[in-house]
């Protein structure tokens, strides 16, 4: 019986590789914003992002709890909101190191979808209950009326809110809350 050398097996997984690495480098990743509320489809007032960045910044500074929100005109083809939003927390490292205590709040104004990812170290406080509840009654209202502005300046509050309340946590693990807000609807749908 002939055996087949060890390194056979191994040649036969580079390929494999190549072709995971190849799709994972197919999505160019942005840089990681400087602000903490980026308006990359121009929805917003600059006076919002502005006041909004400072409010999350010295929260962060207060808390470490680092809390970003992104708005992007359109995702990158062939990714869902929730794959683009986990890519986007990963690559920018949100989050204190060795704690993970940061969330990204990424809105899409095409798509009419949003996604609130949240580390480990938050989610007890940023579990899929209160994020769902925070999207749908505070977030998607305002997204459905076309107030961006009204919208965002409700997520940082209800999301410092969160962190700073436990009564809102539940046990279970919390990795991201899908919402869609269509635009015929004034109440998003969870996925």
């Amino acid at each position: 019986m002939n055996k087949l050398p060890i390194k056979a097996p191994l040649l036969f997984l580079l390929p494999f590789s190549v072709c995971l690495t190849n799709l994972q480098a197919a999505i160019q990743l942005p840089t990681a914003p400087s602000k903490y509320v980026t308006d990359y489809a121009g929805v917003l007032r600059a006076d919002t992002v502005d006041r909004l960045s400072g409010q999350l910044a010295d929260f962060d500074h207060r808390t470490a709890d680092e809390l970003i929100i992104v708005i992007y005109p359109t995702l990158p083809k062939g990714v869902t909101i929730g794959d683009y939003t986990r890519q986007l927390y990963t690559a920018w490292k949100i989050g204190k190191r060795g704690k993970d205590t940061g969330a990204l709040l990424l809105i899409s104004t095409g798509e009419h979808q949003g996604f609130i990812n949240a580390g480990r170290g938050l989610e007890t406080k940023l579990t899929e209950e209160a994020c769902k509840k925070i999207f749908v009654e505070k977030i998607a209202p305002r997204l459905d009326a076309g107030d961006y502005d009204g919208a965002c300046k409700a997520a940082a509050n209800e999301l410092i809110a969160a962190c700073r309340d436990n009564s809102l946590s539940s046990p279970m693990a919390f990795g991201g809350i899908y919402l869609e807000a269509p635009r015929d609807s004034r109440h998003p749908v969870a996925h």
